[in-house]
């Protein structure tokens, strides 16, 4: 489990590039949340899961302040290689669920739906991490997919460049609808100018949750919890994506 964060995490930005491309519209939207629902001023930041720093350094190009937390090292090479030239940023390897910090942090976030990793029982451990790490006043931000969208489906295939490789992208999704568990596969394979090829399998378990589900959950942990549809400030009828704002 976890290829695409080990032995593809050079190719992750590749693969996302079409998030990528939107991930000024998304800190648009955090920065919008730092202003309204976090009841003090926001400047120092942790982002857990960073992954290779998409959304971390988005960030620190608006002036925050931010310490990137991923568990898996390769991603986190990545990210130290794209931030060489910028100051407020530093990351480091961790478990997002064993974070020792007291009250350090503004704010902090988790991106690319990567809260669908973990089960109830983790998710409240992880609430209670955050809760420990951000100041009074401080604000969680975590986004996650509807779960009514994410269905049995696929495959979907589609291709990306990075440098003179091409990757060829199979994805599929198969759901289990009693316990709302979604394993996620995906193929990819590199095609190098050569014609040499090479396929790497990935298989996750994902956690669905509705927006009430994450609420009922969440308000065990923070004074005030909102849910935000797609990138606007409220629910919305049909979003595809939920924003959880947990503020201490």
């Amino acid at each position: 489990m976890h290829e695409l964060y080990t032995v593809l995490a050079g190719y992750y930005d590749a693969i996302y590039s079409r998030r990528v491309q939107d991930i000024e519209k998304e800190i648009d939207f955090v920065e919008s949340i730092f202003m309204e629902d976090a009841k003090r001023e926001v400047k120092k930041v942790l982002d857990l899961a960073c992954g290779t720093g998409i959304p971390t350094l988005e960030m620190v190009g608006r002036g925050y302040e931010v310490l990137g937390v991923d568990l898996h090292e390769e991603m986190l090479e990545v990210a130290r290689r794209k931030a060489k030239n910028c100051q407020n940023v530093s990351f480091m390897q961790g478990d997002a669920l064993e974070i020792a910090f007291r009250e350090e942090f503004d704010a902090a976030t988790m991106f690319f739906s990567s809260i669908m990793y973990f089960d109830e029982e983790a998710i409240k451990r992880l609430f209670s991490s955050v809760v420990g790490a951000i100041r009074e006043g401080g604000v969680f931000i975590a986004d996650f997919p509807n779960p009514l969208v994410m269905k049995s489906s696929g495959p979907f295939v589609w291709d990306e460049k990075r440098g003179d490789e091409t990757l060829i992208i199979t994805d599929w999704r198969e759901l289990e609808n009693a316990s709302q568990r979604l394993h996620f596969k995906r193929l990819v394979q590199i095609l190098k100018p050569s014609g040499e090829v090479r396929a790497f399998y990935v298989h996750d378990i994902l956690n669905l949750y509705t927006p009430r589900e994450m609420r009922l959950l969440a308000r065990e942990y923070f004074s005030d919890v909102k849910i935000y549809g797609d990138l606007k400030r409220e629910l919305g009828g049909n979003a595809r994506r939920f924003w959880l704002v947990g503020v201490k």
